[in-house]
């Protein structure tokens, strides 16, 4: 197909079997971008549209990367501070730091759909800061606990109340933002998780070396005080900012968005194709689950999520005692920064670079950093585990490249399935839980805490993940080519009808039934 391009930059429309054809707004391209644009996109937004996204970028961006910032900053603390006294506290010698990850992770499967469907009824500007509210109150209690038991049942209600969190975020992003707009600011928020990984290992230093016996208090208890301490008035925040996505039944002007706001923001959705809510009803769900992006999207994500977990193994490796280099707690927590630090800068570099350059295509960067996991992962199999220390130290800092793209995915997903809402929030919700759920089971088999520092089983079985992601790649972006021309040839046979995409929601089977 050769294309064409309007006035203002977009490719709407084609030739299409030597005709020209129309694309329906939500299969076409971005606009070329100019330098400043391709920096930050709203310098090449008209006027109004600017106002408008930058009080969105303001609220959103800012509530929703404090918000993961803290989701990540209360998850990552405890393996923060299982290395930093917690293992010896507490008695943790076996599998018990394994086991109190699952609980976390049972938790957080099954939270994650029903919470984003409860999206769909709730505001967000409630429901979101009602479970930051809560796992802020259960990390704080975290620190008073005295046996495994205890934090294994601590851990599940922070992961039932953290599972609503990042699914949701997407969600709403994906219901404010353009293709050429989305990734930015989707790699933002996934970073944030980075920080709050990063920032852990920062304040259990800290904690450990200034207030470690004070109060009587070991230093990892006091990384549970601050964490909740942080946590709660983020809450507050999105209580007092959040808005309704557009559409939304109990969307409404506020003190800071407008009426006038509200349906700019409405129309910039139609000109691309994201549709506004509609009832869901179990005939729709049933109409989802015939289409190849029911099962393919979430098991893309989960199977990236999972093949990333790798970057796990270095506080293991630095604290082992067959280590020949000893190192205390504050160095060895600083140590593994870089990781984070690597994957933070990565993943900033794979929004940009998306959104600009590539003009919103998400599979190339996907693809090349999940050829890096690959070769990374089949590299730290084979050597040696305590010769070539500063290759191991290379090795595990590459592995940070490229956990931070998990916006990029969930960007792909936002506009795979942009023609629909709520299909939207049940992808979103079902693939970052497909992830989870898987995550929740093979740790047990494969990532033992008594196989750690070198994990033989974990790098192999992340090298197989890798593999078959490729695969996985290579089908969506078939599968997404093919319903780009299907949605074209429907389009512009029905050319005096309202024609959805088809293969997008629950209408492909009727335009098929009306060929």
């Amino acid at each position: 197909m050769s294309k064409h391009t309007d006035t203002n930059g977009y490719e709407d429309t084609t030739v299409l079997d030597d005709e020209k054809a129309a694309i329906p707004e939500a299969y076409r391209e971005p606009p070329k971008a100019t330098w400043k644009g391709r920096i930050w996109d709203t310098f090449d937004a008209p006027p109004e549209e600017r106002k408008l996204l930058f009080k969105l970028d303001a609220v959103l961006l800012l509530f929703g990367c404090l918000g993961w910032f803290i989701k990540n900053l209360d998850q990552e603390n405890l393996a923060t501070a299982f290395v930093s006294g917690m293992k010896e506290d507490l008695g943790m010698l076996q599998n018990q730091y394994t086991t109190a990850l699952t609980m976390w992770t049972v938790g957080y499967c099954i939270g994650q759909i029903p919470s984003n469907m409860v999206l769909l009824h709730v505001s967000p500007r409630y429901w979101i800061p009602t479970l930051e509210a809560v796992w802020g109150l259960c990390t704080l209690l975290t620190y008073r606990v005295t046996n495994h038991k205890q934090l294994y049942a601590l851990r599940f209600f922070v992961g039932l109340a953290e599972s609503g969190m990042y699914p949701a975020l997407h969600w709403i992003l994906g219901s404010y933002y353009k293709p050429n707009e989305l990734a930015k600011r989707a790699s933002l928020l996934g970073t944030s998780a980075g920080l709050g990984a990063l920032f852990s290992s920062i304040l259990q230093a800290a904690a450990y070396t200034n207030l470690d016996g004070h109060n009587g208090l070991a230093g990892w208890r006091w990384l549970f005080i601050i964490d909740a301490v942080i946590t709660l008035p983020v809450a507050l925040l999105g209580l007092v900012f959040l808005p309704a996505v557009p559409g939304h039944a109990q969307e409404k002007p506020s003190f800071w968005l407008s009426q006038t706001d509200l349906d700019l923001a409405r129309s910039r959705m139609e000109s691309v194709g994201r549709a506004p809510q509609k009832a869901l009803t179990w005939k729709r769900v049933l109409a989802y689950s015939k289409t190849w992006h029911f099962y393919l999207l979430p098991l893309m994500y989960m199977v990236w999520n999972n093949s990333i977990k790798y970057t796990a193994i270095m506080p293991f490796w630095l604290k082992d005692k067959g280590n020949p280099v000893q190192r205390g707690v504050a160095e060895r927590n600083h140590l593994v920064m870089p990781i984070t630090g690597i994957g933070i800068v990565t993943g900033w570099i794979a929004g940009w670079t998306s959104d600009g350059f590539l003009k919103g295509k998400r599979w190339p960067i996907i693809a090349l950093y999940n050829l890096i996991v690959l070769v990374t992962a089949i590299a730290l199999a084979v050597m040696p585990l305590w010769k070539n220390l500063g290759g191991h130290f290379a090795l595990y800092y590459l592995s940070g490249a490229g956990t931070n793209i998990a916006g990029l995915y969930f960007a792909w997903i936002n506009e795979i399935c942009g023609t629909d809402a709520e299909k939207r929030a049940l992808i979103l919700a079902m693939s970052n839980d497909a992830s989870f759920v898987l995550q929740s089971i093979v740790p047990n088999f494969v990532w033992k805490q008594v196989d750690y520092p070198k994990a033989t089983k974990g790098l192999w079985y992340t090298t197989a993940l890798s593999i078959f992601l490729m695969f996985i790649i290579a089908t969506v972006r078939y599968l997404h080519i093919r319903d780009k021309v299907l949605a074209i040839r429907a389009a512009n046979e029905n050319k005096d009808e309202e024609t959805e995409s088809p293969g997008v929601y629950e209408n492909y089977d009727d335009v098929d039934a009306k060929k």
